[in-house]
Parts: C-alpha cells; sequence; structure tokens
C-alpha cells in the first residue's frame, strides 16, 4: 500500500457539503497531496464516498468505542452505571467535552462492535478506525507538562468484581470505601491492574476486528488511535497494550498534537521515533496542522500554529522513513494561510508518496 497522506475532516463537516462544494475540495486535497480522507461517524454519506473513489481518494471511517461526547454524554444519563469514578471515589468530572465511558461492560461493548460491523457492511469505506479505545482519560489536557497526574479509573463495583476474578485478586475485608479499595489496588497490585486494563481493550479490539474482517475480508485496513506517549506510559495511562493491538490491526495512530499538548514541534519527532522504532511499519501520525479552528469551536487546541511552524512538522514527519505517512488535523485546516501548499512542497520534495 502506498504512503497514506490522510485528512481528518470532523463529520459536522462533510455532513453540511453540496456535491459541487465537495468536488472543489477534494481537488484541491488532491493537489496539496492527500490520498485519503479520515473521519469518524455511525452514519456516512454514500455520495460523498462515491465521489471521493472517482477522484482517488480513499475515505477511512471510524467510531467513538468509548466516548459519547457527539450525543453530550446521553448515554451515562441514560446508563449512570457506565460512569467512570475516580481513584478518589467521585464521579469523573467532564472536561471541556469529554468525559468517558467505563469499557468493562460487555453489553455496552458488543453494541459497539455490532455497530462497527453494521457501518462496514453498510458503506463502501476503505477501512475502520477504533479511537477512544482507551479507559477514561482526556489527554490533551490531562498531559500537559505543568498538568496534576491523571487520576486513575474506573473503581466502579464492576469493575471492581471483574478485576478480582480475572486478576485472581482478593480484596482485604477492612476497605471500608473506593478511595481505599483503590489506593489498595494501585499500592499493591498495580501491575495486575494494568495487565486487567489493557487486557479489556485488546479483547475488545479482538471481537471488534474479527467482525470486521468477517465482513469485509483481510485486505479491509484497520487501525486505532492513541495518545502520543511511550508504550509503557501508554500501557498505564491508556490501558492498551501497544504491542498487542499493532499485532491486531493493520495501523496505530498516535495523535501528535503538539499545540494542543502545549509541546514545541521538536516534540513530534522525539514521540514518533519512540513509537516507530517499538512499532515498526505500523505508525500512521495524526500531527496538527492548526489551533484556530478550536478556538471557534471554544475548546483548548492551544497556541497559535504559525505556518511555518506547520512546515517545520512536515519536514519532521516524512523524515521518519519507518512512518506509514501522515494525517492532517484538521485537513479543512489545510485551506488557511497556504498550508496545504506548504504540504504538497514538502512532499513533492522528501518523495513521500
Amino acid at each position: 500500500m502506498d504512503k497514506i497522506i490522510g485528512a481528518f475532516i470532523f463529520p459536522g463537516v462533510w455532513q453540511k457539503w453540496r456535491q459541487d462544494d465537495a468536488q472543489k475540495i477534494f481537488g484541491s486535497l488532491s493537489e496539496f497531496g492527500i490520498n485519503s480522507i479520515f473521519t469518524e461517524s455511525e452514519s456516512y454519506r454514500d455520495d460523498l464516498i462515491e465521489l471521493a473513489h472517482k477522484m482517488d481518494l480513499r475515505w477511512f471511517g471510524g467510531i467513538s468505542c468509548f466516548s459519547d461526547h457527539i450525543r453530550n454524554n446521553q448515554v451515562l444519563i441514560d446508563r449512570p452505571e457506565l460512569w467512570p469514578i475516580n481513584e478518589d471515589g467521585e464521579r469523573r468530572h467532564k472536561m471541556e467535552w469529554y468525559l468517558g465511558i467505563i469499557p468493562t461492560f460487555e453489553d455496552y461493548n458488543a453494541s459497539r462492535v455490532k455497530l462497527a460491523e453494521q457501518i462496514v457492511t453498510n458503506y463502501d469505506l476503505d477501512g475502520f478506525f477504533f479511537d477512544f479505545v482507551r479507559w477514561p482519560i482526556h489527554w490533551e489536557l490531562e498531559l500537559r507538562p505543568k498538568a496534576l497526574k491523571p487520576l486513575q479509573s474506573s473503581f466502579d463495583p464492576h469493575t471492581i468484581v471483574r478485576f478480582q476474578k480475572e486478576q485472581h485478586v482478593e480484596l482485604p475485608d477492612n476497605l471500608s470505601d473506593t478511595c481505599t479499595v483503590a489506593n489498595w489496588i494501585l499500592n499493591n497490585h498495580r501491575n495486575d491492574w494494568v495487565n486487567f486494563r489493557c487486557q479489556i481493550i485488546t479483547d475488545f479490539v479482538l471481537k471488534a476486528t474479527k467482525c470486521i474482517r468477517d465482513a469485509r475480508g483481510l485486505d479491509f485496513k484497520i487501525g486505532l488511535y492513541t495518545l502520543p506517549l511511550p508504550p509503557d506510559d501508554i500501557f498505564d495511562i491508556a490501558g492498551q497494550n501497544i504491542f498487542e493491538l499493532a499485532s491486531i490491526v493493520d495501523l496505530i495512530l498516535p495523535m501528535c498534537y503538539h499545540a494542543i499538548m502545549h509541546q514545541p514541534a521538536i516534540w513530534v519527532s522525539k514521540t514518533l521515533t519512540d513509537l516507530s522504532s517499538a512499532l515498526p511499519n505500523k505508525v500512521l501520525p495524526v500531527v496538527q496542522v492548526d489551533s484556530a479552528e478550536g478556538v471557534e469551536a471554544g475548546v483548548d487546541w492551544g497556541p497559535p500554529v504559525p505556518p511555518e511552524e506547520w512546515s517545520q512538522i512536515t519536514q519532521i514527519v516524512v523524515k521518519e522513513t519507518d512512518l506509514r505517512g501522515l494525517i492532517a488535523f484538521t485537513g479543512t485546516s489545510l485551506f488557511r494561510d497556504g498550508r496545504g501548499e506548504q504540504l504538497a512542497s514538502v512532499l513533492k520534495t522528501d518523495k513521500i508518496k
């Protein structure tokens, strides 16, 4: 497969496009060197997918697995047992738009697997990517350099029962509340807790991938988004055993949003070197084009990204030879201040395609 040069576009954007508008946008993206559209939604427009294919663009879909932010977390109102419980014994608070969902409830997980199977069966997608396939953390805020250490979750009764059963751990009788239970587990069985959380995610991805492969075949591309961290930190913080997951799916997509993370451009290089060394020929990074769209949406995407900084980011990424390409986040930001033309120039110079 050729290098993937993708543009991530939010569904709220492309859902409003008219056919003639979409044709112009796809044409411009192609001139920028884009060969793939990335998005995630529970429904798609056949006409846009068909148009993209006619213009030699691949269309990759996906869903949010353990977050219901699109519906303003309505599932947590309908099913409060899915609300994450932090190690301090309190319900997790909403941060900006994000709250998260406990991934240990098999009926809910099965409903997401079924949804993924329905989507790939009903739409002519070129691949499918799992997003928010992790334990609760709003990493864009909680992992910034000066942020407090994020709290572990979820220590709800259902998850604790599964943890004890699956890790063969027996809690002492004198643990009086959720906070003391969490402290005891984290102080005495931290490795078991990390392994348990990773196994929950791995099992979900295994089941979902099998259903998708059965529906669309072995050549259908499957991947997942992950945090921009070294593998061991991803294990502990997100509950993703990145090595096991990489053996199941085709592509691992670290979200290297340097401005959102309040990091310099060079941080992207270090992050990708760590991950590509650990996962050769598996890493497809998502890199931040600009922060202006965050401001427009009322969320914090970090400080402004000057056009020359975006150019630096693209040069960093294309020089990492073990990468599978790059995805611009967001694709619509490429139309600002000549950023799309900058991407095209770097791609031509470095012959990434």
